[in-house]
């Protein structure tokens, strides 16, 4: 996947993580949320996933990105298509927590105030048909150590990514 947001275009996970790394330590001593979260829509037969990974540094700015990914499927099951949505921020997340152990570990032990919370963004939430997923999305990031949001509160997924999520042309599709 690459990522991209209105000043950078073409970033590889790693290039994400290093990007969130220079943004902690502009103001390391500080509070800050790291949430990831996919939406999807369908257009005929495809499906464009957007994935958007948001660190925010509390009271102070934020630094965002966003890939798309389209499938030549399209996902007419709703616990179907919350899954692969689900799965696409897991697998993002734990990519990000891998990457990152190891300076947020540094920075816990160098900064007093230093803290950072992991956060999983689900587009689901308790009106609607996605109630019925809660518990089951949910407990994909249980063991994870991971906050999970939902509706209204998953902004990343249900703003951010499904903005982007929108706009996608079939013939500018990433292959799967």
């Amino acid at each position: 996947m690459k990522f991209f947001n209105s000043t950078q275009k073409n970033m590889d996970i790693e290039t994400v993580a290093k990007m969130i790394r220079n943004f902690i330590a502009q103001n390391p001593n500080q509070r800050y949320r790291l949430a990831v979260g996919t939406d999807s829509q369908v257009r005929g037969n495809y499906t464009c996933f957007a994935t958007g990974i948001h660190i925010h540094r509390i009271g102070q700015g934020a630094w965002c990105c966003v890939a798309k990914k389209v499938e030549n499927r399209r996902y007419t099951n709703l616990r179907e298509k919350i899954s692969r949505e689900t799965v696409i921020t897991y697998e993002i997340l734990s990519i990000l927590h891998d990457l990152l152990f190891d300076t947020l570990c540094e920075f816990t032990e160098n900064y007093k105030n230093f803290d950072c919370k992991m956060e999983a963004h689900i587009d689901i939430g308790t009106k609607g048909e996605t109630r019925k997923l809660i518990r089951e999305m949910i407990g994909y990031f249980e063991g994870m150590g991971v906050d999970t949001k939902i509706k209204p509160d998953a902004f990343v997924a249900s703003s951010y990514a499904n903005r982007c999520s929108k706009n996608f042309k079939v013939e500018h599709r990433e292959a799967v």
